[in-house]
């Protein structure tokens, strides 16, 4: 499963309880793995660091709140963590036997910071 988190600040995801929800609710569809692609903080190639974006930052976050989030363990491996590249990250979620649901509640995710 993959989630594209463009245009939404790290307030809105990972602080508030709403990436929680999101996991929580990818593992009762039966996911294998969750994707967020949360964009690569760079600006066109420049290095070092994030330039003129707050990307970088919001996958430094989302990345922060899979590892250190324990309510999050209930439903990841989270060891299985993948970093590898700068634009998004995924993880292996647990095997659900007995998948509740077909599709992420539509509430789920605040609107977007562009659409406010």
């Amino acid at each position: 499963m993959e989630l594209d988190l463009h245009g939404y600040h790290p307030s809105d995801i990972c602080w508030d309880g709403t990436l929680d929800e999101i996991v929580k609710q990818a593992w009762e569809m039966g996911a294998r793995y969750l994707t967020l692609i949360h964009g690569h903080g760079r600006n066109r190639g420049l290095t070092p660091g994030f330039v003129n974006t707050n990307t970088g930052y919001f996958g430094l976050e989302v990345r922060r709140a899979l590892r250190k989030d324990t309510t999050l363990r209930s439903w990841i491996l989270w060891t299985t963590l993948n970093c590898s590249d700068p634009g998004y990250t995924t993880v292996k979620l647990k095997p659900n036997p007995t998948p509740s649901r077909t599709k992420l509640d539509d509430d789920v995710l605040p609107p977007r910071s562009f659409d406010r």
